[in-house]
């Protein structure tokens, strides 16, 4: 059966109102309620922000960003090497072709036929047509005897279209009866369809592809 609990004293008149004690049953003084505290955010007031450098901030444990060191230039990639090798055996090959280029009788005929070519009038196509018959006849006899050398007419024509630059027939034709006219005819012969330039041009063609 359970016992009730015995109220409280009533307080005398006058006395000040202190906290009212439970009694429990058997006469014991029941335990005091915890006084339990509001929290801040309830009462509309913001949380205070943490303490920088304190356990509670987030960011102390944060470090510093640390860019890596730059790329040194050198030493180079291994590739780097590979490249510079191979432009350097290049510019050798291209040295050596030239050197050798310069060694031959094409190319010294090249450079007679541009120097004479350099003293006549810039319109003259008889001259071109001379320079050229000489320097062309010194290729021939420097490579294949003075019987191919002395060639005129038509047979000097067709030996002129043979090769691997070979002249148009009409330029053959013209060089090889040229030299032998008069300069104001042989104007005429190639007036319309030879010019000094165009002459000059694939007699340098045809002299390149004779080295």
């Amino acid at each position: 059966m359970t016992t009730p609990a015995i109220p409280p004293a009533p307080t005398a008149p006058g006395a000040a109102a202190g906290p009212t004690q439970l009694i429990a049953p058997g006469g014991a003084p029941a335990a005091t309620p915890p006084n339990f505290q509001t929290p801040d955010f309830l009462n509309g007031a913001p949380p205070a922000p943490p303490v920088p450098g304190s356990a509670e901030d987030p960011l102390a444990a944060l470090r510093d960003i640390h860019l890596p060191p730059d790329v040194p230039l050198f030493p180079l990639a291994p590739g780097w090497y590979v490249l510079a090798g191979l432009v350097v055996l290049v510019l050798i090959v291209l040295a050596v072709r030239e050197w050798r280029w310069r060694q031959t009788l094409a190319y010294k005929a090249l450079k007679m036929f541009d120097a004479e070519v350099g003293r006549a009038e810039p319109d003259d196509t008889h001259a071109v047509a001379v320079a050229a018959s000489d320097v062309l006849r010194r290729l021939v006899r420097a490579e294949s005897g003075e019987a191919k050398a002395t060639l005129t007419g038509e047979a000097w024509a067709r030996l002129l279209v043979t090769g691997r630059a070979p002249f148009a027939p009409r330029e053959a034709a013209f060089l090889a009866r040229a030299p032998y006219m008069p300069a104001q005819t042989a104007e005429q012969v190639a007036a319309g369809s030879i010019t000094p330039d165009t002459l000059a041009d694939a007699v340098r063609r045809h002299i390149r592809a004779r080295r």
